[in-house]
């Protein structure tokens, strides 16, 4: 074992520099079969596209809700700080 730059020892069998990350085989992928497209399409797909027009108004309502709040807090700031 020899010391490192602060004199501690070191293992020397310790792999110097930057350790690399796998690579992921992305290149290796399978297409669906027409039977599991239909399983996902039923199980995920049409509940998303269900629900997706009322989450899209509710969100809207929130940000309506909140910009007239902004409104109004700076119609109140400006009244208290005349």
């Amino acid at each position: 074992m020899s010391p490192d730059s602060w004199k501690r020892p070191t293992n020397e069998r310790a792999v110097r520099g930057y350790e690399q990350q796998l690579e992921l085989q992305l290149n290796k992928t399978v297409d669906a079969t027409p039977e599991e497209f239909n399983e996902w399409q039923e199980k995920e797909l049409n509940w998303w596209g269900e629900k997706q027009l009322s989450i899209v108004a509710f969100m809207a309502f929130v940000q309506l809700f909140v910009f007239t709040g902004m409104l109004m807090a700076f119609a109140l700031i400006g009244e208290v700080f005349k």
